[in-house]
């Protein structure tokens, strides 16, 4: 288990302690990039990608006990690895009962040589997340050029409209965070709004959260300093506009920091990131799971601010791949990962 770990925050904040409760808890022994959603009345769904012989597979699993343990539940989507692209899984459950699951559907170009056609899909089950059917495509296009689609995030607007977050190439060196919604339950997506935009960097890997304030904060990553770091921009009217561009983590060293999530967790906002600063990770992928917290909703954070001495809590060490966030309750929360030599994990945390 990890050693206790006090993280000092600014003068406007107060303290807070993240600390490990257990150790992790296997759910998949290779799945990847793992993101989580309640069901009701007291499960957890975990969606997940596998590789299944020769195919990509996008899977789910339950936990009816806060992620202590995990059982698998359902597949969604099955694709030939040789001429499918599919992952960055994002499940949601609606009030209706009926869950979507929002996932990257990219076809490969022959050769294997990039892509030939980009996808955001949507599929739904009825049955507790079992069996799965097509619901339809938030976005999709031929490939020209970088022009692809990644990572969509799901939320449910406070009017009950679906919102689907995502990354969108826009060249060699561009790309913007958008957000669609839909009024009918995904049949239906409106045209673009743009969530974070900065010409010439790589604004990438949403994730979103309210903010405690009666706001949403939005977290990406970012190239606009060479390097990747994590920023954080703000929405008053739940989703429709955004500003208050701001840095939430700069690693040390020159090294990178990226693909963030955030969750609130009672009064404390949670964001994780994976970093290479400190280790000998050539990249952010592969490096450590660290996190950072705030509780004036995302105007300060527990690092101190771009490349402080003080430290974020280290979450999962090196090995750990695409680390996502589940809040359990007002003081807990799981961390989910990939560990080298391990699969997809939980491990639960306090907050506070």
């Amino acid at each position: 288990m990890l050693p206790l770990l006090l993280i000092s925050l600014l003068p406007t904040t107060m303290s807070q302690i993240i600390q490990p409760l257990s150790p992790p808890s296997l759910i998949h022994p290779s799945g990847v990039y793992i993101r989580a959603t309640p069901l009701s009345p007291s499960s957890i769904l975990a969606a997940y990608a596998a590789p299944l012989d020769t195919h990509q597979a996008l899977l789910t699993s339950l936990s009816t006990d806060n992620g202590t343990t995990w059982s698998p539940l359902g597949e969604v989507w099955r694709a030939a690895a040789a001429t499918h692209d599919i992952d960055n899984a994002s499940p949601l459950q609606l009030p209706s009962g009926r869950i979507l699951f929002a996932f990257r559907n990219h076809d490969r170009a022959p050769g294997g040589a990039g892509y030939s056609w980009y996808r955001i899909t949507v599929c739904f089950s009825d049955d507790g997340g079992r069996r799965w059917g097509f619901l339809g495509h938030v976005v999709e296009h031929r490939a020209q050029g970088l022009n692809g689609v990644w990572e969509p995030f799901l939320r449910l607007g406070r009017r009950g409209e679906v919102q689907v977050y995502y990354s969108s190439e826009t060249g060699s060196r561009g790309q913007e965070n958008l957000m669609v919604f839909s009024e009918d339950g995904g049949g239906r997506w409106s045209a673009p709004i743009v969530v974070s935009r900065r010409e010439g960097a790589r604004d990438g890997m949403v994730g979103v959260a309210e903010d405690g304030r009666g706001g949403l904060i939005c977290v990406f990553e970012t190239t606009e300093d060479g390097v990747f770091s994590v920023n954080r921009a703000v929405s008053p009217d739940d989703g429709y506009t955004w500003g208050e561009r701001a840095r939430v983590y700069t690693a040390a060293g020159g090294k990178n920091a990226g693909a963030p999530q955030v969750y609130k967790v009672g009064g404390t906002l949670v964001t994780s990131f994976m970093t290479n600063e400190g280790v000998g990770t050539p990249q952010l992928d592969g490096g450590q799971m660290k996190v950072v917290t705030s509780v004036n909703g995302g105007q300060t954070w527990s690092s101190g601010g771009a490349g402080s001495a003080v430290a974020a809590t280290v979450a999962a060490d090196v090995g750990a791949h695409w680390p996502g966030l589940y809040a359990i309750d007002q003081s807990h929360f799981l961390a989910l990962y990939s560990m080298d030599g391990i699969g997809a994990v939980s491990q639960l945390y306090r907050a506070g």
